[in-house]
């Protein structure tokens, strides 16, 4: 009795799976008759008015084409507003598409030698100094030499009249262990470079206007920043 249901069963399911796939055949032949049934795209009049090769249009016939032509252009999608921005205009000075191909500008720098050049004063208040002084010579900086330290150390700033690092670059290791430094000063801040700028002459293309404010007038030629280093978290 068993055997007889399994059988049933099973010629059931075969019954079903045939029914299925006649279906899902007509639908496909049905889809591809209507495809190909399609009705072709009627063109429009202008083009079956088209003179043969060779031949000239009549006045009248070229003037009712254009007529159409300007009707069909106003009715349709909007006409497109003429560019007159030439590529390169703006503060950047060059096409943004063709970013890469142009050679950066070499500048210019009149910055006296390290010694002689007369200390500049805060951008901001507790701000990196500028670099007063010419740094040829002096970069690159890499982890086995680092001109700027035999003179802006401690201990050797007084002696040579430059100014000395701040103690925020030896005492407030931020990233590593002090024990397992390869340089006298915090990692985070061993190239000088990436904060401390030269001078340069440029033209910049937007004037600053920013004028910094300080609470202290002695802070526009030195930093505080060991001092105050948490000030607003605390």
């Amino acid at each position: 009795m068993k055997e007889m249901k399994a059988f049933v069963f099973l010629l059931g399911l075969f019954v079903v799976a045939v029914l299925a796939f006649l279906v899902y055949d007509a639908a496909s032949k049905n889809r591809t008759a209507t495809a190909g049934s399609a009705p072709a795209v009627e063109q429009p009049a202008a083009a079956a008015t088209t003179p043969a090769s060779g031949e000239q249009p009549a006045p009248a016939a070229a003037e009712e084409a254009a007529a159409v032509t300007k009707t069909a252009t106003a009715a349709g999608s909007p006409e497109q507003p003429e560019t007159t921005a030439a590529a390169g205009d703006g503060i950047r000075g060059s096409d943004l598409l063709a970013s890469g191909s142009e050679e950066l500008p070499v500048v210019a720098s009149s910055a006296p030698a390290p010694g002689s050049a007369e200390r500049l004063p805060r951008a901001y208040e507790n701000a990196p100094p500028q670099i007063p002084h010419s740094i040829e010579g002096l970069v690159p900086i890499t982890l086995g030499n680092n001109a700027c330290l035999s003179c802006h150390l401690p201990g050797v700033a007084e002696n040579v009249g430059a100014t000395p690092m701040s103690p925020t670059h030896i005492q407030m290791d931020l990233f590593t262990k002090s024990e397992g430094k390869k340089v006298p000063v915090d990692p985070a801040r061993y190239n000088c470079t990436q904060c401390h700028v030269p001078q340069a002459n440029v033209q910049p293309p937007v004037a600053n206007e920013f004028q910094p404010e300080f609470r202290n007038p002695e802070l526009k030629n030195k930093s505080d920043l060991s001092q105050k280093w948490n000030e607003g978290v605390q």
